[in-house]
């Protein structure tokens, strides 16, 4: 089967052209070694599914791991009415997972499922479940954020945090990793302490990812020099990533998208058999004249926040330098969103081609 380049879900090495993502997986790895509960927080089709899907490959195969991959995508919001079908829904939520990564474990949360109606009654459940095994268990959770504006999803953050807290006295999840859009340490919950309620992060726990998700050029590099043995075509590909990083910034789905495009205009041009930097220019103006999901998304959120729109119009179209400012709400948001990046201390757009477009 061909290999092709891959813009919707995650990418399979088997299936698609793949970036060298493998200096990335190694950071996040060690960070699970460690033991760290964080969130990996990128703008949509930013690589997230995929680094997540490679982990739990890695970390299964070591034989010192069960690892529950999940994700929040479609679970509805049924489950977030109340404590306890949240609690027993989770439960089974992890039991159908772990008819893949763990089944010995299947019948105990089948029996437990029905009898964990709070929070608290969850947290002990995880505790008995870590003590079934020697293995470390390591909880991944995609698409985290889908329910982040749930008061519930807020409790149960905060559950996941004192189990973190507790981890010397209870064995619990050796480490957790949630993926989404938006960062859950930025959510607030009344959280008990010894002397009073403080108004406080429900993930204040989490260790900072500092894992660069862009696409470098020397790690597009080998996915070009495959596609180019496979298909039997002349490269420069030094010179085609270095022409593909600069209208990209390396935005994973722009990457993919503009070696898409390209791929299929070798194949409407029978007579070509090389990629040049013009073939990236024109790669360039079709993607920008197309309507794809990734601009979809950033022109509602443009459409959505006026002060969002002026602030990227000034950047890109007037190209007004303007210092980053992590605190700012508007500065925050377009980061989010991934219209802009830092740095130095001030705001780049992320990518030229949102500029062209």
């Amino acid at each position: 089967m061909q290999k092709t380049f891959n813009i919707t879900g995650m990418c399979r090495p088997a299936k698609h052209y793949m970036a060298d993502i493998s200096n990335k997986l190694d950071q996040v790895i060690m960070m699970v070694e460690q033991g760290d509960y964080f969130i990996i927080n990128r703008p949509r089709q930013y690589g997230k599914t995929t680094i997540l899907y490679s982990l739990s490959a890695f970390l299964q195969k070591t034989g010192e791991y069960i690892v529950f991959n999940t994700s929040f995508e479609g679970i509805g919001e049924d489950i977030f009415k109340d404590e306890k079908i949240f609690s027993r829904g989770f439960v089974r939520f992890l039991a159908r997972y772990a008819t893949v990564y763990a089944p010995f474990l299947v019948d105990f949360l089948e029996e437990k499922a029905d009898a964990t109606d709070s929070m608290e009654q969850l947290s002990q459940l995880i505790s008995e479940m870590a003590k079934q095994t020697d293995l470390k268990i390591v909880l991944i959770i995609d698409e985290v954020d889908k329910s982040s504006n749930n008061q519930l999803f807020i409790h149960f953050l905060a559950m996941l945090r004192n189990k973190y807290l507790e981890s010397d006295l209870f064995k619990t999840f050796h480490a957790v990793v949630l993926a989404g859009v938006h960062d859950v340490r930025t959510l607030k919950l009344k959280i008990p302490s010894d002397e009073e309620k403080i108004y406080n992060s429900p993930w204040n726990i989490a260790s900072e990812f500092r894992v660069n998700m862009n696409l470098l050029p020397a790690e597009m590099k080998p996915m070009l020099e495959e596609y180019a043995s496979d298909r039997k075509i002349k490269m420069d590909t030094q010179h085609v990533v270095n022409q593909i990083f600069y209208y990209t910034s390396g935005y994973p789905f722009l990457v993919s998208t503009l070696c898409k495009i390209m791929d299929e205009n070798m194949g409407l041009k029978k007579t070509m058999k090389e990629w040049t930097g013009d073939d990236v220019e024109i790669a360039v103006k079709e993607l920008v004249t197309q309507n794809n999901t990734n601009f979809g998304s950033l022109t509602k959120n443009l459409e959505n926040n006026p002060l969002l729109y002026e602030m990227i119009y000034k950047i890109a179209i007037d190209n007004e330098p303007i210092s980053f400012n992590i605190h700012h709400p508007i500065t925050n948001m377009a980061r989010l969103y991934g219209f802009i990046e830092n740095k130095n201390g001030k705001i780049i757009n992320i990518s030229s081609i949102y500029g062209i477009k």
